[in-house]
């Protein structure tokens, strides 16, 4: 006894069990805050049927594809100079951070705040 050809019959249901995870693919890169909200997602459903040459059979292929978009790009700000020995060395400018500031040689920077080693603060006394 033959099946009749549906979609919903493709493969015993797989195809539209792949179509509908392609859909929930796409729906949750909607919903992904790292990604542009406007661009559009395509789901596909492609069906591929190549007959023999008796043309009384054939062979039935069923993919899903989803086109998602792609996580919005970060941005950040460097700093790029060179040491003593004239070796390139970059590093990130913090937020709020005044790139025109020199960090001071054999100092450690803790955010906006340049702390000198070996140094505790003075007591009050």
């Amino acid at each position: 006894m033959s099946i009749p050809l549906t979609i919903e019959s493709l493969s015993g249901g797989g195809a539209v069990e792949r179509l509908h995870g392609a859909l929930q693919e796409a729906l949750q890169n909607i919903l992904d805050p790292n990604t542009t909200a406007k661009k559009p997602r395509k789901v596909k459903l492609e069906i591929v049927i190549k007959p023999n040459e008796h043309r009384n059979m054939a062979e039935m292929t069923v993919t899903t594809s989803c086109t998602l978009c792609p996580p919005t790009p970060l941005e950040t700000s460097i700093i790029i100079d060179k040491d003593r020995d004239g070796t390139a060395k970059a590093s990130e400018l913090a937020p709020g951070e005044n790139p025109g500031q020199a960090v001071l040689p054999g100092t450690m920077n803790a955010g906006n705040v340049t702390q000198f080693p070996g140094k505790e603060k003075a007591s009050n006394a």
